[in-house]
């Protein structure tokens, strides 16, 4: 009897006999793991940055500006030159119309002389020859004149509040690794960092094969024919978990068809989920066909429902292989299926799962 192929990217694994739902559970994440290991660049997409929140980054990515890319007040004051009191210069009606927000005046003032001061805000460009911030509650100001407030610290005059360009991250450095599962926060920053889009780990291409031929897809079954029930949930789960949906394709209880079925999915999809034919009955056939062309790498699981269920190497894919029922399938799927994909996006495991 010719040996069930050993495909090179799942010679690292082990095959599980009857395994519990967490030694299972695991091995499907190792699965996941090893597969996109293989498939190296190929799994990455650079995706928008509005995607990238729960994803995993696949390489480290530097800052295209530094942060801030301006020297930038850390208060709403005035940027002063010297020891005071300062001339008001730059663009002051902004800052005396009642009722609204003072502007950022620094690009109308130019570079700062000695003995002048200009408006700035929280965020606001520093000019050139600026020596310190003035908070606008220790500055008292006529108009014309800035001058420090009777109350004011003598702090206040020590380069103070000036957040200097690059303070958080230079140009080209490195701000976020690969491997990271990425949070909201790491999105804004990248944004801030002047990055559009972040390479991402893409989610694993996953293909249904629905077996059976009493299977019906509409209507009132009759006797020995039931409704199919795989193709309205599991698409639902696959995306819930993770994976991206692929083809759907139905399979009559066919040894050859079933066969060249998994061969051609195996061949466009990262993960082939199969529904039924996984017992040892004589009119199983997925179970003999996995035996034949792939390597178990699940052979069972302890629980109920979900008992057989198996997972295995295909040459070029994985391949899950759900019970025929309903229950179980959408158990395992959640279970093994929702840990490939972990894996397969450098995610840990849910908990729980």
């Amino acid at each position: 009897m010719t040996p069930p192929p050993n495909p090179p990217w799942a010679q690292e694994l082990h095959t599980l006999h009857h395994a519990s739902r967490e030694a299972a559970t695991a091995h499907a994440h190792r699965t996941g793991a090893a597969l996109a290991t293989s498939r190296g660049e190929a799994v990455c997409r650079d995706l928008p940055l509005d995607q990238a929140p729960g994803r995993v980054l696949a390489r480290d990515v530097q800052a295209v500006c530094a942060v801030p890319h301006y020297a930038s007040s850390a208060m709403d004051g005035y940027a002063v030159n010297g020891e005071g009191p300062w001339r008001l210069v730059g663009d002051r009606a902004a800052h005396e119309t009642e009722g609204s927000a003072p502007l950022p005046s620094a690009a109308s003032a130019g570079a700062l002389e000695p003995g002048t001061a200009v408006v700035v805000v929280t965020g606001g460009v520093i000019p050139e020859g600026a020596t310190t911030v003035v908070r606008e509650e220790y500055a008292r100001s006529d108009g014309e004149l800035v001058a420090l407030a009777d109350d004011a610290p003598r702090s206040e005059l020590a380069g103070r509040h000036v957040r200097p360009a690059g303070t958080e991250c230079a140009e080209g450095e490195t701000i976020l690794t690969a491997g990271t599962v990425l949070s909201p926060a790491h999105a804004a920053f990248a944004a801030v960092a002047g990055l559009d889009a972040l390479p991402l780990r893409g989610a694993p291409r996953v293909a249904l094969l629905l077996t059976g031929s009493e299977v019906l897809s509409h209507g009132v079954p009759g006797p020995g024919r039931v409704r199919d029930a795989f193709s309205m949930s599991l698409p639902h789960v696959v995306r819930g978990l993770g994976g991206e949906v692929g083809e759907i394709r139905r399979a009559p209880d066919d040894a050859a068809a079933l066969e060249t079925a998994l061969r051609e999915l195996g061949a466009e999809h990262d993960l082939v989920v199969t529904t039924g034919g996984t017992s040892r009955s004589r009119a199983d056939l997925v179970r003999p066909l996995l035996e034949r062309r792939t390597r178990l790498l699940v052979d069972q699981l302890d629980m109920q429902p979900g008992h057989p269920t198996l997972l295995a190497a295909a040459e070029r894919a994985a391949v899950l292989a759900l019970p025929g029922n309903p229950l179980g399938a959408v158990v395992a799927m959640t279970a093994l299926g929702g840990a490939f994909t972990a894996g397969f996006l450098g995610r840990a495991p849910a908990a729980g799962v």
